[in-house]
C-alpha cells in the first residue's frame, strides 16, 4: 500500500498546486514531495523483503481479462523510481533556492507529470502500464504550450504531441489485439507473457507496434527529431526531466514491457540495432557540429541513449546490467549538465559555446562542477558513467563487434564534442563575462550541484548499492 503514495502524493500536491493560481509560488512543497518519496523509497527497501516492494488489487474487467492495480518496485523499477524523486528533490530545491518566477500551475503540472512518472515504473498490468504512460503525456503538453521560449514552441509541441500519441496509438494497437484475440488470464506481465512468448514469439507485427512506441519516447533514429527542437523551447527544469527521466520511460519499457512479452522474436530486429547505432554516430557527428549548447547536449543524449537502448539486446548479463547502471547514471549527468547551463544562462545569458568565454576565470567553482559534469558525460573512470559504459561495449564486443566497433566511434565522438564544449566556455579570455555577475545567485545552485556530481564520483568509486539494488 505504501507503493500508492508514490503516484497519490505527488498527484494531490499537484492538484493543489494548481488551484492556487496568482498565489505566491510554493516551491518548497515540491522539495518536500521528492525528499518524502526518497525517504519512503529508502525506508521500503531496507525493510528486507518483498511485501512493501510490491502491491496488487484487482481494478476491472477488459473483455473478461482481469485487469489489476498492480505495483513493483523490485529490479529496475526499483532504480528508476529512486532516480526519478531524487531529481525532482535535486531540481525542486534547485529552483527553491534560486527562486526561479515560475507560478505555482507550473509547480504543480510538473509534479503531476511525476505521479505519471512514477506509475510508469511501479506498474506491473500492462492497462495500468498504459495509463500512467499517457498520464505523463498531458502535463508535459501544457508545460511546453503555456511555458515554452521562442516562437516555435507551439510547432515543436506539436510535433513532439503527434509524434507521441502516434506511437501510443500504435502501443494501444496492440493491447486491443492481446486482450481480444491472444486473451491472457489478465493483463498482468506475467499472464500476457505466457501468451506472447511461446505462441507468438516471432509474432514480427505485434511486438513492432509496442516498440515503435517505445523507441519514439526514447527516442531513436530516425524517431528523434521532435527531441532537438523541443529541449531548446522548453524550459530548462522541463527539460531536465525530458531528458533525465522521459527518455528511461523509452528505456524502461523495453527492458520490462517487450523484452518481457517478445523474449525472442524475428531476425528482422537485428537490423533495427544497425540502425540505432548508425543514429548514435549520426548525433554524435551533429552534436560536433553544433554550437548552440542547448544542441549538442540534445544530441548527445540521443547518442547515450541509443548505446544503453543496442545494450539491451546484448543477451549478455553483464551488458544489461551495465545498461540499467547506465540508465541511471545518464540521469545523474544530464541533471547536472542542464542545471550548469541554467545557471549560466542567468548569470552569463550563455547561448552558443561562442556567447561566452574564460569562465573558469570569473567562477571557478561553477566551472569545476560543470568539467565534472562533462568528463562524466565522456565516461571517464572514477565517474558513474565509466562503470555502465565499459560493461556495456565489452559485452557488446563478444556478442557483436561490429556493432561494438561503431559504437566506440561515438564515444570517440562524444570526448570531441563535450571537450570542445568544456573548453570554449571555461578557458582562453575572458569574454563577455563581468566580475559582478560571478557573485549573483547565492549558494544554493552550487549546493545542489556539487551534491549531484558528489554522487556521480561516489558511484564511479562504488557502485554496489546500485548492483544491490538491481538484484532485488
Amino acid at each position: 500500500m505504501l507503493l500508492s503514495l508514490f503516484i497519490i502524493l505527488p498527484l494531490i500536491v499537484g492538484v493543489f498546486m494548481l488551484l492556487m493560481q496568482g498565489q505566491k509560488p510554493q516551491r518548497w512543497s515540491g522539495a518536500f514531495v521528492g525528499g518524502a518519496l526518497v525517504a519512503l523509497f529508502l525506508y521500503i527497501t531496507c525493510q528486507g523483503g518483498t511485501n512493501e516492494l510490491t502491491f496488487q488489487t484487482q481494478w476491472f474487467n477488459f473483455n473478461s481479462v482481469k485487469t489489476y492495480f498492480a505495483l513493483n518496485a523490485q529490479g529496475l523499477g526499483g532504480l528508476m523510481l529512486l532516480l526519478s524523486n531524487f531529481t525532482y528533490l535535486a531540481l525542486f530545491v534547485y529552483l527553491s533556492t534560486t527562486k526561479q518566477s515560475y507560478s505555482n500551475t507550473f509547480y504543480g503540472l510538473l509534479l503531476i507529470t511525476l505521479a505519471g512518472l512514477n506509475g510508469v515504473f511501479l506498474a506491473e498490468d500492462l492497462i495500468l502500464f498504459y495509463f500512467f504512460w499517457e498520464v505523463v503525456l498531458i502535463p508535459v503538453y501544457f508545460l511546453i504550450g503555456l511555458y515554452g521560449i521562442g516562437k516555435y514552441k507551439l510547432r515543436a509541441n506539436m510535433t513532439f504531441f503527434l509524434y507521441t500519441i502516434l506511437g501510443s496509438m500504435f502501443m494501444l494497437g496492440g493491447i486491443v489485439y492481446i486482450g481480444f484475440y491472444l486473451k491472457p488470464v489478465s493483463f498482468l506481465l506475467a499472464d500476457v507473457a505466457q501468451v506472447t512468448s511461446v505462441a507468438y514469439s516471432t509474432n514480427t507485427a505485434l511486438a513492432l507496434l509496442f516498440l515503435i512506441a517505445f523507441v519514439i519516447k526514447i527516442p531513436i533514429f530516425p524517431f528523434h527529431t521532435w527531441q532537438p527542437t523541443i529541449y531548446k523551447t522548453a524550459p530548462t527544469p522541463l527539460t531536465v526531466v525530458l531528458s533525465a527521466l522521459m527518455a528511461k520511460m523509452g528505456l524502461f519499457a523495453v527492458v520490462t514491457w517487450y523484452l518481457g512479452l517478445f523474449p525472442t522474436v524475428s531476425v528482422l530486429f537485428n537490423y533495427i540495432l544497425y540502425v540505432a547505432v548508425f543514429g548514435l554516430v549520426y548525433a554524435s557527428l551533429i552534436a560536433l557540429s553544433a554550437k548552440n549548447v542547448k544542441k549538442i547536449i540534445a544530441y548527445s543524449s540521443i547518442a547515450h541513449l541509443a548505446l544503453i537502448f543496442v545494450s539491451l539486446f546484448s543477451e549478455l548479463a553483464n551488458g544489461l546490467t551495465g545498461a540499467y547502471f547506465q540508465m541511471f547514471s545518464h540521469g545523474l549527468v544530464v541533471l547536472g549538465l542542464w542545471l550548469c547551463v541554467d545557471v549560466m544562462e542567468r548569470k552569463y545569458n550563455l547561448t552558443d559555446i561562442k556567447s561566452i568565454g574564460g569562465l573558469a576565470k570569473v567562477d571557478p567553482t561553477l566551472s569545476i562542477l560543470f568539467m565534472i559534469f562533462g568528463l562524466a558525460n565522456i565516461a571517464l573512470p572514477l565517474t558513474s558513467s565509466f562503470i555502465g559504459e565499459f560493461m556495456m561495449l565489452s559485452a557488446l564486443f563478444a556478442q557483436h563487434p561490429v556493432l561494438c566497433v561503431m559504437a566506440c566511434l561515438g564515444v570517440i565522438l562524444s570526448a570531441v564534442y563535450t571537450l570542445r564544449l568544456s573548453s570554449e566556455i571555461l578557458f582562453g579570455e575572458v569574454k563577455n563575462i563581468k566580475q559582478k555577475e560571478a557573485k549573483k545567485g547565492g549558494f544554493g545552485a552550487i549546493a545542489v550541484l556539487a551534491v549531484i556530481a558528489f554522487v556521480i564520483i561516489v558511484l564511479g568509486v562504488y557502485p554496489t548499492p546500485i548492483f544491490n539494488l538491481l538484484a532485488r
